[in-house]
């Protein structure tokens, strides 16, 4: 049975949350997010976006622990939002890659 990550334990939301950031700063640091931004209709990608743009001298390390500290609440709700499924222990129903690739291929092109 999958959860939320609203419905994770503590423990299961923190693995949740530290591997979405793992995903999230490669995305946007290469391949972008496009596909996660046409589902956020609430401005969390922004509020992330801004907050990792003003931070650029962090490492990557500094960068993932501040997302957690600092933009956690945006990123609890972007994951409500994408409806992202999880097991008990936080993992992904689907690894991030394996549904950004597959979610990809919904997408209407040309617009």
């Amino acid at each position: 049975m999958t959860k939320s990550i609203s419905e994770l334990t503590p423990e299961a939301q923190q693995k949740a949350l530290s591997d979405f950031i793992e995903f999230y700063l490669d995305k946007f640091h290469n391949e972008g997010l496009d596909l996660i931004a046409q589902a956020d209709t609430t401005g969390h990608i922004a509020d992330i976006n801004a907050w990792i743009m003003a931070n650029t001298t962090f490492t990557h390390e500094e960068l993932a622990a501040g997302l957690l500290r600092e933009r956690g609440e945006n990123l609890i709700a972007l994951l409500n939002t994408i409806n992202a499924p999880f097991n008990e222990n936080g993992l992904p129903e689907t690894p991030w890659n394996e549904w950004f690739k597959s979610d990809l291929n919904t997408i209407p092109q040309g617009r």
